[in-house]
């Protein structure tokens, strides 16, 4: 994917209001020069106005969440699903939990508050905190599962939080479901009291038992304690106490007494002119109550005063409304509305109201467009070619600096050494198997584009039976500026080193030149010390094996063109990400008959090379076909890979009956595949001990059809039934 050249890195940490909304208008309005990234663990984030509505039944997931991927993507950002860990304001860098470290130049923080679980003895261990939401939704449907089961519920914290959750679970799990709403003060603190009594009525006309004045001292198995008595409990939920992530006051930057980042009037960090907040994880100067509202308030605040960040330029003050609308949900079909100093009011009508409001809002992040290039930064800039399109040396050296790379005792000159090529003792009793891969990358984001290029290239060795011993990786960076270039160079390095290092492979050098996109490859040298596999060596009357679902190729597809949905997205990456490795070594002692690995020719034309090869023909069943979740939705509405009409040609090679022709599977089974899955070729009297060892490895193996009988002299076929 073509890349616009860029030279200051702007980072979004977290998928809160204001930051979605940042996105939507960055999408509509890129900035020249501007790199953005978005770091989220979840490709959905919920909307907190319509999750209890949700909860109740009234919606469904994809109505109440924003998909983030899909956002990132209308405003050309970097999406990388992790969590952060540390940051470091001086270094401006970020520590992620898969290990990748990211710098910026300018960051902005929307990572919410979560419940306090520490500040009441047991609580962490036995009750269910609200947020994070994904982890939330988890139980919720476990719940959901056995909607018949006799449950004791207790919900802890009567803010508006707490209040709706409690609404939402009577009303959802009926009279089997005895649901308790317990405050340490008063029923939704700092409401007016016509607004507690609306709200107050429906919870007991639901059934709610509501305690108050009541702060719980611990909780324990079973057991919710407070006011000197126990309370038997099936299940505890948490709403109450917000605090911030531990790592934000861990990082130095000022914080209040519950870690929340203080900023000034123009949401700036107190401590660092480089660092902004929103929502709920900022400390105001004038102390806000934790709403949704103020967030949504404060994006386009936000929004211009990072650009003002990034352009030197001077920022604008948020200046927070003194009263707001609260629209509380008592369970689907009811509201309380409140807003001082008019008189609170409820009813049917008011749910309505406030489903048209929240209804609104999601539409803003519908029908989102394909990203909208740039203008370039600097359109005059001439690029050499040849030597001159070499990345200079100042920012290999920074990219290089901390590479922990394999160590090999075989291994006399590598990137340690710094010479020109390097010096490798290889044994007389060892054949060597090499193989080289190189491809644009299929998503602007170094790290995870590095780690699925290597085990792309690493997937040759694992299909040949052969153990990874060392690589020279070939790399290309687009013309940014040369500090965004030595970031993106680490970092790729850093996702590459990380899958070979982890299949004993040692990054022995390579070269890397300047280009209008990322692009990555890796010759990789193996070790073949037993029988090699090939595509050579099946027999009829086999059983045809694969270990990875289909459909990479459509959902990239899907993705370039932002019709893609977030947690098929998620599955898409997953399955890339896994390595063919443990496969490889699962069938150390049972190996088949004939392997190749599924990658660009699809599964179709892979099969065929390897009937060819072993003169057999094959039957493959369309119904037994692994496919990534949403693929075949997509095949129906036209999206397919580029290559798919070069690919189809395999078809010539096939016998479909008529009424097959149109099955979406049969686009599936062309697809090209990057780091895709292995095909085998297993005897009968192996299959079981075969997939039980895949699927003990971590492979989704599935059996989806048998060599047969090829007939005398005519050119191998694949029968496609289902």
């Amino acid at each position: 994917m073509m890349t616009a050249v860029a030279h200051h890195d702007l980072v979004l940490v977290g998928g809160g209001h204001s930051h979605a909304l940042v996105l939507r208008r960055l999408s509509m309005r890129p900035v020249p020069g501007l790199r953005l990234t978005l770091i989220s663990p979840d490709s959905l984030t919920a909307y907190s106005g319509m999750l209890p509505g949700m909860l109740a039944g009234r919606y469904q997931r994809h109505e109440t969440h924003i998909d983030l991927s899909r956002l990132s993507r209308a405003a050309a950002a970097r999406w990388l699903p992790q969590r952060v860990l540390e940051l470091d304001p001086v270094q401006r860098r970020l520590q992620l939990d898969n290990g990748d470290q990211l710098e910026y130049d300018t960051l902005s923080l929307d990572i919410g508050a979560t419940p306090d679980l520490d500040s009441v003895p047991g609580a962490r261990a036995h009750a269910v905190p609200v947020k994070p939401v994904a982890t939330f939704e988890q139980r919720w449907r476990h719940l959901l599962a056995d909607p018949s089961a006799t449950r004791r519920v207790a919900v802890v914290g009567a803010g508006a939080g707490g209040t709706e959750l409690a609404a939402a679970l009577a009303q959802r799990l009926g009279a089997t479901t005895e649901v308790q709403l317990i405050s340490a003060g008063d029923l939704l603190p700092g409401y007016p009291d016509r607004a507690r009594s609306l709200m107050r009525t429906r919870l007991q006309d639901a059934g709610v038992r509501i305690v108050e004045q009541a702060p719980v001292q611990r909780v324990s198995e079973g057991q919710l304690h407070y006011n000197g008595q126990s309370q038997a409990v099936d299940l505890v939920f948490w709403c109450t106490g917000a605090r911030a992530p531990a790592w934000l006051a861990a990082s130095g930057l000022p914080c209040d007494e519950r870690g929340f980042l203080r900023v000034d009037n123009t949401l700036t960090s107190l401590g660092s002119p480089h660092v902004h907040a929103a929502g709920d994880c900022a400390s105001f100067p004038s102390p806000l109550p934790k709403a949704g509202v103020y967030a949504v308030r404060q994006a386009p605040v936000l929004a211009d005063n990072l650009l003002a960040a990034t352009r030197g330029g001077r920022k604008r003050p948020y200046r927070p409304q003194r009263r707001f609308l609260s629209l509380l949900s008592a369970g689907a079909g009811d509201a309380v509305a409140s807003r001082p100093p008019w008189p609170a009011l409820a009813g049917p009508w008011v749910w309505r109201w406030k489903d048209r409001i929240d209804r609104a809002f999601m539409k803003r992040f519908e029908n989102l467009p394909a990203p909208m290039p740039a203008a370039p930064a600097d359109s005059d800039a001439m690029h050499c070619a040849g030597c001159g399109a070499k990345v200079g040396a100042t920012t290999l050296n920074h990219a290089l600096d901390g590479l922990r790379t394999a160590v090999r005792d075989d291994i006399e000159a590598g990137v340690a050494q710094g010479d020109d090529a390097a010096v490798i003792r290889w044994s007389g009793q060892h054949r060597l198997v090499q193989s080289v891969d190189y491809f644009p990358a299929f998503m602007d984001e170094p790290y995870l584009f590095g780690r699925v290029a290597a085990l792309h290239s690493l997937s040759d060795i694992h299909a040949m039976n052969a153990a990874p011993h060392s690589a020279l990786a070939t790399l290309c960076l687009p013309r940014h500026h040369p500090r965004l270039q030595s970031r993106d160079l680490r970092r790729l390095l850093a996702g590459a080193v990380e899958e070979l290092n982890r299949a004993r492979c040692t990054l022995v050098g390579g070269h890397t030149i300047e280009g209008p996109e990322m692009a990555a490859g890796f010759t990789i040298n193996g070790a073949l010390t037993g029988a090699a596999w090939s595509k050579q060596g099946a027999l009829p009357g086999q059983v045809l094996v694969i270990t990875k679902p289909l459909g990479i190729g459509i959902q990239l597809a899907a993705w370039m063109r932002n019709v893609h949905r977030g947690p098929d997205l998620d599955a898409t990456l997953a399955a890339m990400l896994q390595s063919n490795g443990p496969a490889r070594d699962a069938l150390s002692t049972l190996p088949p008959h004939a392997c190749t690995d599924v990658t660009g020719f699809g599964l179709l034309g892979h099969l065929l090379e390897l009937c060819q090869h072993s003169q057999v023909s094959a039957r493959l069943d369309l119904n037994a076909l692994p496919i990534l979740p949403g693929t075949l939705e997509h095949i129906r509405h036209g999206v397919h890979s580029t290559l798919r009409d070069s690919n189809d040609q395999v078809l010539g090679h096939c016998e479909i009956a008529p009424a097959l022709l149109d099955r979406p599977e049969l686009v599936a089974a062309t697809d090209p595949q990057t780091s895709g899955g292995l095909l085998l070729a297993v005897a009968r009297e192996r299959l079981e001990a075969t997939l039980a060892a895949l699927r003990g490895a971590g492979a989704d193996a599935v059996v989806i059809g048998e060599t047969v009988v090829k007939h005398h002299k005519a050119a191998a076929t694949i029968t496609l039934y289902g």
